[in-house]
């Protein structure tokens, strides 16, 4: 069989593209797995700070923090009973308020049936 030299060329070039594959392939598998040093540090250094944020103990909170607390629910509380005698006393002055304007109206009445 006689060929012409671009078929055998063509062949011949892949055969060869296919070799230089397969050894890269060959090249990379067989390649020894390695860590990469650069994340190697940023890791470890993530490792120790959750391992010092879970193990360290949780702040307990102050005597002045609890103390000043109770302050602030006290002065609450004093606050809230003295809205509730603003309530009671706005009521009795609104009710005060309307006899007065009920006197007033019926003086009216009075005044203008006397003449």
């Amino acid at each position: 069989m006689i060929s012409d030299g671009t078929r055998w060329n063509a062949l011949k070039a892949s055969n060869y593209q296919a070799a230089a594959l397969r050894e890269e392939y060959d090249l990379l598998s067989k390649q020894r797995i390695r860590f990469a040093p650069m994340k190697f540090f940023p890791a470890i250094v993530a490792t120790c700070l959750l391992t010092s944020l879970v193990s360290a103990p949780a702040a307990e909170p102050s005597k002045e923090n609890e103390r000043e607390q109770q302050q602030l629910l006290a002065l609450a509380k004093e606050v809230q009973g003295q809205q509730a005698m603003i309530a009671d006393n706005q009521t009795k002055i609104d009710a005060k308020l309307a006899t007065i304007a009920e006197a007033l109206r019926q003086a009216r009445i009075y005044s203008t049936r006397g003449r």
